[in-house]
């Protein structure tokens, strides 16, 4: 009987302490970006979305209770050229006043090997939900060289999709030859949170 119930004790503070690793973190916007680069003919025209935000909760030493939690604002596209921007929010490719968000939420995290992880979660884009895996590097978390009271985490990822797949475009301009349909896209997150 005593035992078991050291058994349970141990497992409860196995939990517990697995639980309380994991935290959240909060995404440092300036130091934080979402890229995208598309064929055109044979160059690859690159943009970036400037408003977005995310709920991270993240312990590689539990990763059962971490998890992601990205919204990105439509609007906020930026390729450097104001009428493709415009066009580029019609109804021809993402119809952002109907659809003003994408967004993607995680259902698994697993680590892979070294700094490399893998997130499974729904992305959902012109209400169009698909399953994606998608690959990461972890840097690591260290003391914040602004504030010894809270730590800097990072994260890097790049991965592409298909934009026919969400309803991005009808297809016309690859016929043309003009868009290409794989979009490719780089993220780069730093967050903080209190040590």
């Amino acid at each position: 009987m005593k035992k078991i119930t050291l058994f349970i004790l141990i497992f409860l503070l196995f939990v517990g302490s697995s639980q309380a690793l994991a935290h959240a973190w909060v995404i440092d916007a300036n130091h934080s970006s979402i890229r995208f680069g598309v064929k055109h003919v044979f160059s690859t025209v690159w943009g970036h979305f400037s408003d977005f935000e995310g709920n991270i909760v993240f312990d590689p030493r539990a990763l059962a209770q971490s998890s992601f939690d990205f919204t990105v604002k439509v609007k906020s596209i930026n390729t450097a050229n104001a009428k493709r921007d415009t066009h580029l929010r019609s109804n021809d490719f993402f119809s952002a006043d109907r659809f003003p968000d994408i967004h993607f939420k995680s259902k698994k995290i697993i680590h892979k090997d070294g700094s490399n992880y893998l997130v499974e979660g729904t992305m959902t884009l012109k209400e169009i939900h698909k399953t994606m895996a998608i690959p990461f590097i972890y840097h690591g978390a260290i003391p914040s060289p602004f504030n010894k009271k809270e730590q800097i985490i990072g994260f890097d990822t790049a991965f592409s999709i298909n934009r026919l797949d969400f309803g991005v475009g009808d297809g016309k301009f690859v016929k043309m030859g003009v868009v290409g349909d794989t979009v490719q896209v780089q993220i780069s997150v730093e967050a903080v949170g209190k040590r």
